[in-house]
C-alpha cells in the first residue's frame, strides 16, 4: 500500500490486495506509467488443460501480459516464485518479513504486530538495480531503516 500510495501521491488511495483478481492496476505520471501490483498465489503458471490431454499445458500466467508488464511498466509481485524463468533479470527483489521473537521498544500498550521489528531484504539484479542501491545508500536513504540491536527488546 505505502509504495502506491507513494508513488502515486494519494495518502488516502484505496490499495487492496489483488488476490483474487490476479493484478491491480494504478495509473501514475498523469497515465505515462502504471503500476501492476500482482499476486500469484492461485497460479502455478502452467497447467494441465481441462481436456485431460497431458500434450496440452495452459499457462495461467498469459493474460497477465507479463512481458509487457516487465518491459514497461512497475510491477509488484506476491508470491513470485511461481513466476519460474519468467523472472526479469533486472530486478529488486524485496523480501518483507516480522521477527515475532524480537520486541522493539514502543510508547503504545499496543500488543500487536506493530510492536513486532520488521525486517527487509533488498536483493538487487543487473547493474541497473546495483546502482541504484548504491546510490540510495550513499546518499543515507537508508540510515533511518537500520536499527540498531540495542534498539530492541528481548
Amino acid at each position: 500500500r505505502g509504495f502506491v500510495r507513494g508513488r502515486t501521491g494519494s495518502s488516502n488511495k484505496r490499495v487492496t490486495s489483488p488476490t483474487y483478481l490476479l493484478s491491480n492496476t494504478y495509473i501514475v505520471d498523469g497515465g505515462a506509467t502504471k503500476i501492476y501490483h500482482m499476486d500469484l498465489y492461485r497460479l502455478s503458471g502452467v497447467s494441465k488443460s481441462s481436456k485431460g490431454d497431458d500434450d496440452n499445458y495452459v499457462d495461467d500466467l498469459a493474460p497477465l501480459d507479463l512481458e509487457n508488464v516487465f518491459g514497461n511498466e512497475i510491477s509488484l509481485v506476491e508470491w513470485p516464485e511461481r513466476l519460474g524463468g519468467r523472472k526479469p533479470r533486472e530486478r529488486l527483489d524485496i523480501t518483507l518479513s516480522i521477527d515475532s521473537s524480537t520486541e522493539m521498544q514502543n510508547d503504545d500498550d499496543d500488543d500487536g504486530d506493530d510492536s513486532k521489528l520488521r525486517c527487509m531484504k533488498l536483493v538487487p539484479y543487473g547493474d541497473r538495480w546495483v546502482k541504484r542501491l548504491n546510490f540510495l545508500e550513499s546518499e543515507g536513504y537508508f540510515e533511518d531503516l537500520i536499527m540498531d540491536s540495542s534498539d530492541v527488546n528481548e
